[in-house]
C-alpha cells in the first residue's frame, strides 16, 4: 500500500504544532496529500440571553476564521499539497468522516487530554478514532523533524499486531525495524509447575522451548510479510517491557496492534497499548486493522 492521503487532526486547545510537523514531515516523505484538520467541540450552548450580535452563528464563524487562520500557519512550511478543514462539532466523527471521504491511509493525531470522568474511563477522541478501525494512527508523543531512524513492532501473533509490522514498514520503510515478542509466563503458573514436582532445571528447559518456539515464528512471520530486520523475544509483562523500551532514547516509533477480545476490551484500547501511550517517550503506531498469514506486500 502507497501512502498518498495523510490527515492530521489538530486540538489547537492543546498547542499541537508537533503534531503538525510529524504529519508534514511524514507527508514529504512520501510524496502524500496532507489535511490539515480541527474541530470545534467547544461552542457555548445556546443562550438566548447573548448580546447582540453575539449569537451562536457569529461565534462559531469567528472560531472557524481563527482555526483556518492557525492552521494555515502550520502550513507555511509544508512542501506537499495541503488542504485545511475545519467543523463546528466532535472531534472523533469530524476525523472518520475526514478518513473516509478523501481515503486517506493514515492518521496522525496528539494523545489527547481526558476532559471529564466518561473519557477517562471509555477514552477520549484519539481511543474512539482507533475503534473504527478504518486505518493506521500514529500518536505523537515528541516533537522531531526527523524521518524515524528505529521502528519496534509488537507481534503477539495476532492478526491485528501483523498488520501493525506491516503499516510500521510502509510508515518508515528507512528505519530499522525490529520485531519483538514478549514472552510472558505467569509467577504463578511457575510456582504451580515446581509445587507439582517439577525441578528448577525442566522449568528452565520449558522455558527456553517456549522461547525457541517464539522465536522460530517470528522468523516464518517476517519471511511471509516480506519485511526486513531484526527478531527478537523478550521475557517480561509486555506492557512494562515496552514501557522501557520507548523510554530509552534509542526507539522512535512502538506499532501495536489493537483488538479486543471481549465486549468491555472492544470499548477501550487494551490496557497495554494503555500504558504505553501514557508512558511513552516516542510516538506511537495503532493500527485495529488485520492482515492473514499469507499476506503478501
Amino acid at each position: 500500500m502507497t501512502i498518498k492521503t495523510i490527515i492530521a487532526a489538530i486540538a489547537l486547545e492543546n498547542g499541537e504544532q508537533q503534531v503538525a510537523r510529524r504529519a508534514i514531515r511524514l507527508a514529504v516523505d512520501h510524496g502524500a496529500k496532507l489535511v490539515l484538520a480541527h474541530a470545534i467541540e467547544s461552542l457555548p450552548e445556546s443562550d438566548p440571553d447573548l448580546p447582540a450580535p453575539a449569537n451562536e452563528e457569529a461565534i462559531a464563524n469567528v472560531l472557524e476564521a481563527e482555526a483556518i487562520a492557525s492552521l494555515k500557519q502550520m502550513a507555511e512550511s509544508a512542501t506537499v499539497q495541503t488542504e485545511i478543514e475545519v467543523e463546528c462539532g466532535k472531534a472523533d466523527q469530524f476525523i472518520e468522516r475526514l478518513i473516509r471521504d478523501h481515503a486517506a491511509d493514515l492518521l496522525v493525531i496528539g494523545p489527547g487530554k481526558p476532559q471529564n470522568l466518561r473519557e477517562r474511563i471509555f477514552g477520549s477522541t484519539a481511543d474512539r478514532v482507533v475503534r473504527a478501525g478504518i486505518c493506521p494512527i500514529v500518536v505523537v508523543k515528541r516533537a522531531a523533524d526527523e524521518p524515524y531512524h528505529r521502528v519496534i513492532a509488537a507481534i503477539d501473533f495476532s492478526p491485528m499486531s501483523f498488520a501493525a509490522a506491516q503499516s510500521a514498514a510502509q510508515i518508515a520503510p528507512s528505519a530499522k525495524l525490529e520485531l519483538i515478542h514478549f514472552l510472558e509466563i505467569p509467577l504463578t503458573f511457575e510456582q504451580a509447575i515446581l509445587k507439582v514436582g517439577t525441578s528448577q532445571a525442566e522449568l528452565d528447559q520449558y522455558r527456553q522451548a517456549k522461547a525457541k518456539t517464539a522465536y522460530v515464528e517470528l522468523r516464518s512471520i517476517r519471511a511471509d510479510l516480506a519485511l526486513t530486520g531484526r527478531i527478537r523475544v523478550v521475557r517480561g509483562d509486555p506492557a512494562t517491557a515496552l514501557v522501557r523500551l520507548a523510554r530509552s532514547g534509542r526507539t522512535d516509533l512502538i506499532a501495536l496492534g489493537i483488538h479486543g477480545k471481549s465486549a468491555v476490551s472492544k470499548l477501550i484500547l487494551g490496557s497495554a497499548a494503555r500504558r504505553v501511550l501514557a508512558a511513552s517517550s516516542c510516538d506511537v503506531l495503532l493500527s485495529g486493522g488485520a492482515i492473514s498469514r499469507d499476506y503478501s506486500a
